[in-house]
């Protein structure tokens, strides 16, 4: 009972507030509610963001538009973008690696180690192959007993009938130089072997094709070719040949003209690709095509032109793929164009006898033919080459450059850089094979992009790639070093080149002592090595060699 009141509540009390905030929801809604608190703050900045706040800066934005993210940036600074690898994002939609420094723009066409082992096998293998047919040919002829030769068919163990036309190629070939006793012979034992299920009308009709696309060149040692292939041809129509097939091997005969006329038409054409790689002239050649008179014979000029450039260096192969692309549709026909590649890669056997390289060097040829629609991509697919043959694996290899980044732009350069290219051009091709070696550490590799570089600007690959070695650890100096003593010991580079890019390394060592301190101590190791193992004692030996190389120039 004698419980004190309770003391009065001061004005504007939590009582008066609840009740001044039950009257606002009587009369607004509650996202106005919620929006109301953001009045101050809006009151508070808003001189933050009118003009008057900007007088200071004379109504321009802060920093010269340079205020950091989201803003447009000073003037002039759109310049810094231009070649500045910095600014390259490969996040970006527009990126484009071709564009980096470290993608380069220019690749090597040689093979992995297990293409090149598979490849020199199944060589190997249809060689053994053919001369187990052409011994078992030439025992029919000199005994006629069918019964023989497919034995020894069947003791060859081929692992599968893939190369079975070439036996119909090798006994056709022979038989041409037997005369029509001959011939006849080849047809009966055909026909034997046909019934014996040993080859079929696909290797029939194969074995004839490879033996008409050489028509021209059999007609040169037997005039009388012509007419044995067509009769032997029409036999193969009870061989399961169809007609179709035999009308369309019939009408590739009918443009072969005199074995006299041929024969020098091939050697005229021989002299004028000869021409073509010292004049550069495309024109020209083109002309003098054009002149005999013989679009059929436009394989021929492809077929003669890459055949002698695989002899040659980058210069020539480079000049005879723009020969492949500029005369395609012009005075060769595209079809043309095909076929002496198809007939290239039907002796890719007997080119690797030449040319070792052959897989590399032609598998380049055809890829950058498609490159540039000389021929179709589509004729990777239809060439009228067996899986078993040479020529199949050297399509596989050239779809695998196809297949590559950027392939199409970038085997513009399959044969390296050529001489019209400028300086700045040459040192970031170079700086992109030694990036590339580097990360691979493939010798073998890294000495085939090096043939492509011009042999007196060797001296910008040893400077340029002790300096990038210089930058990276112990392990990129020791390649460097193996890399310069490969190239001297294969010859692709003259002493006189090594000694010049030491002189080089040694005017720009102040320099590279401000990025790295232990510059110096590194060059003196480096230098070492590469005098010790590459024979550069004194700087008077590589005057005289270069004396003796310029006195043989001027004799030559």
């Amino acid at each position: 009972a004698n419980i004190p009141p309770s003391p009065p509540l001061p004005a504007g009390g939590s009582r008066n507030k609840r009740k001044k905030k039950k009257d606002a929801r009587l009369f607004f809604p509650s996202f106005f509610l919620r929006d109301m608190s953001t009045i101050k703050s809006t009151k508070r900045d808003k001189m933050k963001h009118s003009a008057t706040a900007r007088l200071k800066t004379g109504g321009l934005a802060r920093k010269g538009g340079g205020g950091g993210k989201g803003t447009w940036g000073r003037a002039g600074d759109e310049y810094k973008y231009d070649n500045d690898k910095a600014y390259l994002n490969s996040q970006d939609p527009n990126y484009d690696s071709v564009d980096d420094d470290e993608a380069g723009f220019y690749f090597s066409a040689a093979p992995e180690k297990s293409v090149e082992i598979a490849f020199a096998a199944s060589i190997y293998m249809q060689k053994k192959f053919k001369e187990k047919i052409r011994t078992a040919a030439r025992e029919f002829f000199s005994s006629n007993v069918k019964e023989e030769f497919e034995t020894s068919i069947k003791e060859a163990k081929m692992r599968d009938s893939l190369l079975y036309h070439e036996i119909v190629k090798e006994v056709v070939r022979m038989a041409l130089d037997k005369g029509e006793k001959g011939m006849h012979a080849a047809t009966e034992l055909l026909r034997h072997l046909t019934k014996k299920k040993i080859v079929d009308p696909r290797h029939i009709y194969k074995g004839f094709y490879h033996l008409f696309n050489q028509a021209s060149e059999i007609m040169i040692d037997v005039p009388k070719a012509k007419d044995s292939l067509i009769y032997a041809l029409d036999c193969t129509l009870i061989m399961g040949v169809s007609q179709d097939q035999i009308n369309y091997l019939t009408d590739s005969l009918t443009m072969c003209t005199e074995p006299n006329t041929l024969k020098k038409a091939k050697s005229t054409i021989a002299e004028m690709a000869k021409e073509y790689l010292d004049s550069e002239d495309v024109k020209e050649l083109s002309r003098c095509f054009l002149e005999l008179k013989m679009p059929y014979l436009g394989h021929e000029l492809i077929k003669k032109s890459i055949s002698i450039a695989m002899d040659r260096g980058p210069r020539e192969r480079e000049l005879v793929s723009k020969l492949v692309s500029e005369t395609a549709g012009s005075c060769v026909t595209r079809e043309e164009s095909c076929k002496g590649f198809e007939i290239l890669l039907q002796r890719v056997e007997d080119l690797h006898m030449d040319v070792p390289d052959v897989l590399e060097i032609l598998a380049a040829f055809v890829a950058r033919a498609v490159a540039d629609e000389a021929i179709p991509p589509s004729f990777l697919l239809q060439a009228h080459i067996q899986e078993g043959d040479g020529g199949y694996a050297v399509i596989q290899h050239a779809q695998r450059l196809l297949s590559k980044p950027h392939a199409m732009s970038r085997l513009q350069r399959v044969w390296g850089p050529n001489s019209g290219d400028s300086i700045l051009s040459l040192k970031k091709t170079i700086k992109d094979l030694v990036l590339e070696y580097f990360s691979s550490a493939d010798l073998k590799e890294a000495a085939a992009l090096c043939k492509g570089i011009p042999p007196h600007f060797h001296h910008e690959i040893v400077k340029r790639s002790f300096v990038l070695a210089l930058d990276k650890n112990q392990r990129e100096v020791d390649l460097t070093i193996k890399l310069l003593l490969d190239l001297y010991a294969k010859r692709l580079t003259w002493k006189s080149q090594l000694a010049a890019g030491l002189r080089r390394i040694e005017v720009s060592l102040d320099d590279m002592v401000l990025d790295n301190t232990k510059a110096k101590d590194i060059y003196a190791e480096f230098r070492e090595k590469v005098v010790k193992d590459a024979g550069i004692e004194t700087l008077a030996t590589v005057n005289e060699e270069q004396n003796k190389t310029a006195e043989s120039k001027n004799n030559a």
